[in-house]
């Protein structure tokens, strides 16, 4: 299996050695796995061909589009002191509201809606495809800070 495994690397590295010779595109498409388990060299390698230019983790997500491969024009903020801004996170404050408990929870859950919101409405007027807690560029773009615009909505 092992030496399997070895011919199917040798192969997808011949193949992209004759496409880049010949002038032609690197892989282009979804790789999928047949095995399931573990990434193959051969995944690898076209995972890396076709990595989108935008570096994120989805739970950084705050609204818009979700997958980094379809990004165009993204924003970020600063969401800590967002949701310092917050009247829900003042409240926990100056009342020393326990943030896990119930009281406290329901208004955290209130302070990220009332952000998700804000930057819903920020990303619709600036045409944004997406606003982000924290987002970074391969290639050395920076998504655009709309903090101070989103902390206005607050």
């Amino acid at each position: 299996m092992n030496s399997y495994r070895k011919l199917k690397t040798a192969a997808a590295g011949s193949a992209l050695v004759l496409a880049f010779l010949v002038g032609g595109q690197p892989v282009s498409g979804q790789v999928v796995q047949l095995d399931g388990a573990l990434p193959t060299e051969e995944s690898a390698i076209a995972t890396f061909l076709t990595a989108p230019d935008w570096v994120v983790r989805q739970a950084d997500n705050i609204c818009g589009l979700k997958n980094a491969r379809q990004l165009s024009n993204p924003g970020k903020v600063d969401f800590p002191s967002l949701y310092a801004s917050t009247p829900e996170a003042k409240k926990i404050k100056r009342d020393k509201i326990d943030p896990n408990s119930p009281e406290g929870s329901q208004l955290r859950a209130a302070a990220f809606e009332r952000i998700r919101k804000a930057c819903e409405q920020v990303m619709n007027d600036r045409a944004l495809c997406s606003v982000w807690k924290s987002i970074r560029s391969r290639s050395g773009k920076v998504a655009q800070d709309v903090t101070e615009t989103v902390r206005g909505l607050l």
